[in-house]
């Protein structure tokens, strides 16, 4: 017995100990909802001629470092920098020395936060300088998708002096991030000229990722001698690497075009003349070989969404590779009716580009198993895109208040030819009569000072545009499905009817896009069946 005590009590005693030595978050009790304090810093906030290595702050209780090197923003950047949290004490040490006569500013955001619940200082920042002058200009403002008019957290936004500066190849060193509502400051600026731009930094490098990552400028610099507080940056995705033609490659009797990006469009010019088209996205062009033909010289002229151009000549060769077999595909939309005008409109997309068309095998069936034919003069045929428009105008005795037809777009086998020798499938799709008494009205009334304008009304969930007019003072948006909509005002600067991006290279703005708001500032229209919006009034 005496010898079982002696083996229990040891054990005991480690349990015990290993039980005290765990130290653990007490559990219980009211949750912390107290931020962490400040209760001391070396340098002091706004203290000038700091000639120290590191940055110290002392909180009044454990804190604990939360992605320091995404949350904590130093500008302007010191390069690699270290953080390293001790109980209460955090450290910041640039890997390389404070530059001289400098104003830092240190945004500490979300990354320092109390071990218990998680807190972070509220506003919490740090200005100092290492010269005899404490820098205090301010640059604030908003950022915003630009085609949807939605605030953007987390964006990065930066300005530079220097006009070599490429935002695609440089890191700036003043930057800072946007909140929740798209709002941001840049503190403790110097006096000058500056650029500004923000975008979404995906990859953390400080550097704009065209291909990957939405990024908006002011093509304009401006002279900052007081405080600024109302730029207004609108962020987009496009792709600005240069516009090259990567790969031509000839099979059998077709020769595809492989670009470095997407085209916004071409020509091409051979003799005889070649059949040609996009291939599955814009990057990629078809050009068919006609038969007989051994090789052909095509000169060939595009450009895209930033109106960079390019210019090639180069030979399409037949040859006896043949190229791996496509499906011949032909997808419909669905016939719109709108009994107001009597028009029914459809568009038909191939996946090849079409040799010739039977008209014969396209037509209108109504309920009474009566056909309506569809005549060439109804439809218009896009060579490039693939797309046919089908443009009917009906007997409006259809539409009537006691009518309710059965009216469908009937396609027969064999309408469209492709140039490969297939041939499309039969095919019947039921048309949708859009009733006044199903949908709604919207009035809308321009003020504005802009000679040209676009104004589109678009389904907020969609992003639809069910609506657009150009340089229009009143419109009246008719047969709008029940649903919530938003008006996009788009200020066209080149007059062409459509928003262009510009070019950052130029530094050409893209055109400007306004988003209606209400009185109460909502974006967002509800429309309901048989009800009339407005007039409202657009301002810009």
């Amino acid at each position: 017995m005496r010898i079982l005590q002696l083996l229990v009590i040891p054990i005991l005693l480690q349990l015990l100990w290993t039980h005290c030595a765990n130290i653990q978050t007490p559990t219980g009790g009211p949750k912390d909802k107290r931020p962490p304090q400040v209760t001391a810093s070396t340098p002091r906030p706004n203290q000038v001629n700091f000639k120290g290595k590191a940055v110290l702050l002392s909180f009044d209780e454990r804190v604990k470092l939360n992605t320091p090197r995404e949350e904590i923003i130093i500008s302007p950047s010191p390069g690699e920098t270290d953080f390293l949290v001790k109980g209460n004490n955090v450290f910041i040490t640039p890997r390389q020395a404070w530059k001289d006569s400098t104003t830092y500013s240190i945004l500490f955001r979300d990354g320092i936060q109390d071990i218990t619940e998680s807190n972070s200082p509220v506003n919490l920042k740090l200005a100092f300088s290492t010269g005899p002058a404490i820098d205090s200009l301010v640059i604030a403002g908003n950022v915003t998708n630009l085609l949807q008019g939605t605030a953007l957290d987390k964006m990065t936004v930066a300005i530079y002096t220097a006009d070599t500066f490429d935002i695609f190849k440089h890191a700036p060193s003043y930057f800072t991030k946007t909140d929740k509502k798209g709002n941001f400051k840049l503190e403790n600026i110097r006096a000058g000229r500056y650029r500004i731009y923000a975008f979404d930094d995906v990859n953390k490098n400080l550097k704009v990722e065209s291909q990957s990552e939405m990024y908006g400028f002011l093509g304009r610099n401006f002279s900052l001698q007081s405080n600024i507080d109302t730029i207004s940056i609108g962020l987009y995705r496009l792709d600005s690497k240069p516009l090259k033609l990567s790969r031509i490659r000839n099979a059998g009797t077709i020769t595809r075009l492989q670009f470095s990006k997407s085209l916004s469009g071409y020509r091409i010019q051979s003799n005889p003349e070649v059949p040609n088209a996009f291939g599955d996205n814009q990057s990629e062009i078809t050009i068919w070989n006609p038969e007989g033909a051994d090789s052909i010289r095509v000169v060939f002229n595009g450009a895209d969404s930033l109106d960079n151009k390019i210019d090639s000549a180069f030979y399409v060769k037949r040859t006896d590779l043949k190229p791996s077999p496509e499906k011949f595909l032909m997808s419909i939309s669905i016939p719109q009716i709108n009994p107001e005008n009597s028009k029914l409109i459809s568009t038909l997309k191939f996946s090849k580009p079409i040799r010739a068309f039977n008209m014969d095998s396209l037509y209108i069936r109504l309920d009474t198993a009566t056909n309506i034919p569809i005549t060439k003069q109804e439809v218009s045929y896009n060579t490039q895109f693939k797309i046919m428009t089908i443009t009917k105008e009906m007997d409006k005795k259809l539409f009537g208040p006691d009518q309710d037809p059965l009216i469908s777009l009937v396609i027969r086998q064999g309408f469209a030819i492709s140039y490969d020798g297939d041939s499309s499938k039969t095919s019947s799709l039921p048309a949708s009569i859009l009733w006044p008494e199903e949908n709604g009205t919207m009035s809308l009334q321009v003020n504005t000072t802009h000679k040209n304008y676009v104004i589109q009304v678009i389904d907020k969930d969609s992003d639809k545009i069910v609506s657009e007019t150009v340089n229009t003072p009143k419109i009246t948006a008719r047969n709008i499905p029940p649903s919530e909509y938003r008006i996009r005002i788009i200020i066209d600067r080149n007059q062409n009817g459509r928003w262009d991006p510009g070019n950052i290279s130029k530094n050409i703005e893209p055109e400007k896009v306004i988003y209606h708001k209400t009185p109460d500032g909502n974006t967002i229209i509800p429309i309901r069946a048989n009800w009339e919006v407005g007039p409202l009034t657009l301002r810009f």
